[in-house]
C-alpha cells in the first residue's frame, strides 16, 4: 500500500500541485497567486502530517496509506479527464486559453481592449521622423521582422 500511494501520488498530486497553479494564473497575478498556492499546500501538507499518527492508528499504517493511494488516484484521474493540455502554449497566453475553455466573456472582452491598447501604441510608435522630414522605421518596428527561431538577447537587435 505504500509503494501504490507513492507511485499515485508521484504521477498525481505531488507534480500537480505545482505545476497547474504555475500555469492556470494570469501573468499580472501569478506571483501573489502562486503564493497563496504555496501557503495552502504547505497547510494542508501540515494537517496531513499532524494527524497522521492518529488516523493511522485508527485505521492500521496498511490501510491508512491505502486511502492515500486511492485519493492520489482519484486526483490523477480528474487531472487526467478534466485539466487540458497547455503544452506549446505561452504563458501569456494562459488566460484567454482558460476563458476560452469555460465560456468566460469578460476576461475575452478585457483581453480584446488591452490587445486593442497595445496594437494603438506598437502603431504610433513604429514609425519616428528622422531629422531630414523621412521617416524611418523605429528599433521596436525592426524587431518584428526577427525570425521566430532567433536567439535574439538584449535590446540592441
Amino acid at each position: 500500500s505504500l509503494a501504490l500511494y507513492f507511485a499515485f501520488f508521484s504521477l498525481g498530486m505531488g507534480p500537480g500541485a505545482w505545476l497547474i497553479p504555475s500555469e492556470v494564473f494570469a501573468i499580472t497575478v501569478r506571483a501573489k497567486a502562486m503564493s497563496v498556492a504555496t501557503f495552502m499546500n504547505r497547510v494542508t501538507a501540515t494537517l496531513m502530517s499532524s494527524t497522521f499518527l492518529t488516523t493511522a492508528n485508527a485505521m492500521s499504517y496498511g490501510g491508512f496509506f491505502l486511502l492515500l493511494a486511492g485519493i492520489c488516484l482519484i486526483v490523477l484521474a480528474f487531472f487526467y479527464w478534466f485539466v487540458p493540455e497547455t503544452r506549446g502554449r505561452p504563458l501569456e497566453d494562459m488566460s484567454l486559453y482558460f476563458a476560452e475553455i469555460t465560456g468566460d466573456n469578460s476576461v475575452l472582452e478585457a483581453e480584446a481592449k488591452l490587445r486593442a491598447a497595445e496594437d494603438v501604441s506598437v502603431e504610433m510608435s513604429g514609425t519616428v521622423a528622422a531629422s531630414d522630414g523621412a521617416t524611418s522605421t523605429s528599433n521596436s518596428a525592426r524587431t518584428e521582422d526577427i525570425g521566430e527561431g532567433s536567439n535574439v538577447v538584449g535590446t540592441m537587435a
